[in-house]
């Protein structure tokens, strides 16, 4: 009876070891690393870059406020200063561009303001 506690307790514990490192390789869905962007050397700005690696994300600002029925536009920061909404994506160049975050709205409210309900687009370049 021992001898098969002790064989369960490995197995178990080994499952647990893989399950952890099988978590660590997962890709982030709202995260774009500098290694992922440079697999799309076809893409000029910001925008192409999302719309290449994670469109959905484009898509996730339809969440409307108790003050209007249209929808809240996402929000971009820039090494943390604010430029804009959406739109403004499509005016950065994507050279130099090291990490693009993606930031629900409802995990943004706290840190960006409440006009943040459409989410924000956190970009970092060099």
């Amino acid at each position: 009876m021992r001898r098969f506690v002790s064989v369960l307790v490995s197995v178990l514990f080994l499952t647990s070891i893989s399950c952890a490192t099988g978590q660590r390789a997962h890709r982030d869905r709202d995260l774009i690393t500098a290694d992922e962007i440079a697999t799309v050397p076809q893409a000029d700005t910001a925008y192409d870059i999302i719309r290449y690696l994670r469109p959905n994300l484009l898509h996730r600002d339809t969440r409307t406020t108790g003050k209007t029925s249209r929808p809240v536009p996402a929000l971009v920061y820039l090494n943390g200063a604010r430029l804009g909404t959406r739109e403004v994506l499509l005016t950065i160049t994507s050279v130099g561009i090291v990490e693009i975050k993606y930031v629900d709205g409802f995990d943004a409210g706290g840190k960006y303001g409440f006009d943040s309900a459409g989410g924000v687009f956190v970009l970092t370049v060099k």
